[in-house]
């Protein structure tokens, strides 16, 4: 997830997909594209594609409109949820690890109130 090179950082990295019920979903993606679903806690799945991971899957406390949520990589996260809010966004939940090989994450709203999540491999600083 947090896997950034100069090459991704600062473009989207990582989608996860809002359902309803996680076991129904991944052996819908499983058929669909052949993707391996793996738990991760109780109410997330990672999916793998040839050794890739790919998306999670995550069990929805609502609905969400269109059912998808998009990542950015970026190389300071803090100093990005900065720049959101002088911007006119809002940080809607500040820096919370994943996991220890896998790095850090937060969301922010834009604007106009669409939800992106941004992840980074580096510590804050």
């Amino acid at each position: 997830m947090a896997d950034e090179t100069q090459d991704t950082l600062d473009t989207f990295t990582w989608t996860e997909i809002g359902v309803g019920d996680l076991d129904r979903a991944a052996a819908f993606y499983g058929t669909v594209f052949g993707w391996q679903i793996e738990p991760f806690g109780d109410d997330y799945r990672i999916a793998t594609s040839r050794g890739r991971q790919v998306a999670g899957l995550y069990r929805w406390q609502v609905p969400l409109p269109d059912g998808v949520r998009v990542y950015v990589s970026v190389a300071d996260l803090e100093a990005t949820l900065a720049r959101v809010e002088a911007a006119g966004g809002k940080v809607e939940h500040a820096r919370t690890a994943i996991a220890p090989e896998m790095g850090w994450w937060a969301d922010l709203r834009d604007v106009d109130g669409s939800l992106i999540g941004i992840t980074t491999a580096n510590p804050a600083g």
